[in-house]
């Protein structure tokens, strides 16, 4: 109870899938529609960290890690659009099938 009550005051910060998924709609040309990438050369986003993506995103923003493409790409996004497009991905459930 003490812990309910101490918490009740502090404002949440979750992410919204929602909002991610619509966002992740203009990264499907590059990302694959279900984050898994066609080309080689692009990373899979599907099931990976949203934090692990959030941080890349921030990165990439800020001029801490250099891509031409994404460097433009996320250059507008804000700090909520950063925390909601990573969450939309890494609800993806990734399989792999063990070859025999």
């Amino acid at each position: 109870m003490i812990a309910f009550t101490y918490f009740a005051g502090v404002p949440t910060f979750a992410a919204d899938p929602e909002s991610g998924r619509i966002l992740a709609r203009k990264c499907s040309v590059c990302q694959g529609k279900n984050g898994m990438a066609r080309n080689p050369e692009v990373p899979n986003l599907a099931g990976q960290s949203s934090l692990y993506l959030e941080n890349i995103l921030k990165d990439f923003r800020d001029g801490a890690r250099e891509d031409r493409r994404m460097n433009i790409v996320v250059k507008s996004l804000s700090d909520d659009d950063i925390k909601d497009f990573p969450v939309w991905f890494s609800r993806f459930v990734v399989t792999v099938d063990r070859p025999e």
